[in-house]
């Protein structure tokens, strides 16, 4: 119930760049962990998740003040793509 308003409130205030954030960390930190275990196709599938929630956060203009432009996503060798 509590996710239902949050989910509510946050469709309501259009501001869902932190959550962004927060789950391309999370999809990055799985992706990192399946490339350490060599698991090709679950980083393969985390690849293209976190190059499709990076393309969301830079159309919504969301800049990580915490890293500046340090922080860039490379894809990883096994998918063999840009994004």
């Amino acid at each position: 119930m509590m996710l239902n308003t949050f989910e509510e409130n946050t469709d309501h205030n259009g501001d869902i760049a932190p959550e962004l954030v927060s789950i391309a960390r999370l999809v990055t930190y799985a992706r990192n962990s399946a490339k350490d275990l060599d698991l090709e196709f679950s980083t393969y599938c985390l690849d293209l998740a976190l190059g499709s929630l990076v393309e969301e956060i830079r159309k919504r203009g969301v800049v990580d003040t915490d890293h500046g432009d340090e922080v860039e996503y490379t894809p990883s060798v096994i998918s063999g793509a840009s994004h």
